[in-house]
């Protein structure tokens, strides 16, 4: 595997937003449905996917509706994560502000979750989220020729972490670094054994959880993590592999 952490390739990449012939924004690219095993799902023993995909709803080809998320049951000494066809993600777009508003055909669950977005051409360069009535977590964005390559954290105008990515000459993702305002050491992400299909939600950024799967022309198959220290020392913190029939 070859890396670079300099420097960037300038291969083109689709970002999630993309202007159709009357103006309007393509938020999901016509994508009818994204697997779950796309999404970096937590690892833990009480993980039980009742449905296997998120299902997207478009009115007059404008993205309205994901099906499909998150919610967090209740049990004791924690919670167990389930991912169900009963939450699902409100789309509304206003010139070049997206919003995405979580909620639950279940009405004795709530959600407070909240993004809105917002795009300069075809690219998304903000991102707000809010959680209850807390001040949001704002992510900002910047690209070399079309892709992406920073990722920015903010909350309450303070930094908190960087996210830099990294390509090879195939336009995949082959790495990204992330640093932070309080901790010296940095964590390295690591991409390898791709595919050779086409990435089904490549440029689908409009949920920021489908990221860094939707960076790259085709499926890697293993993320590596690392830690790496101010002296350069590195640990391995974490490996996960995928079956290539997921893909």
């Amino acid at each position: 595997m070859k890396k670079n952490w300099l420097s960037a390739c300038t291969l083109s990449l689709l970002t999630c937003f993309s202007c159709s012939k009357d103006g309007e924004i393509s938020l999901g690219q016509g994508l009818q449905e994204i697997p779950v095993f796309y999404l970096e799902l937590p690892t833990n023993a009480s993980f039980i996917p009742t449905v296997n995909e998120m299902k997207l709803s478009y009115d007059g080809g404008q993205l309205t509706r994901i099906t499909g998320g998150f919610t967090f049951i209740p049990m004791v000494g924690g919670f167990r994560t389930l991912f169900t066809d009963e939450v699902y993600w409100n789309v509304a777009v206003n010139d070049n502000r997206v919003t995405l508003e979580k909620k639950s055909i279940d009405k004795s669950v709530t959600f407070s979750d909240k993004h809105e977005l917002r795009y300069q051409g075809n690219k998304i360069v903000e991102r707000k989220i809010f959680e209850k009535a807390n001040t949001p977590i704002i992510y900002t964005y910047e690209y070399n020729g079309d892709l992406l390559k920073e990722e920015q954290i903010y909350k309450d105008s303070q930094f908190l972490s960087r996210r830099t990515f990294y390509y090879n000459t195939a336009g995949n993702l082959d790495s990204l670094v992330v640093s932070y305002n309080t901790y010296t050491h940095k964590s390295v992400e690591i991409f390898t054994n791709y595919d050779k299909k086409p990435n089904k939600i490549k440029g689908v950024m409009v949920l920021e959880e489908l990221l860094p799967r939707a960076l790259s022309q085709n499926n890697y198959l293993t993320k590596t993590i690392i830690t790496v220290s101010e002296s350069g020392e590195r640990l391995l913190k974490e490996e996960r592999t995928w079956g290539a029939q997921l893909f």
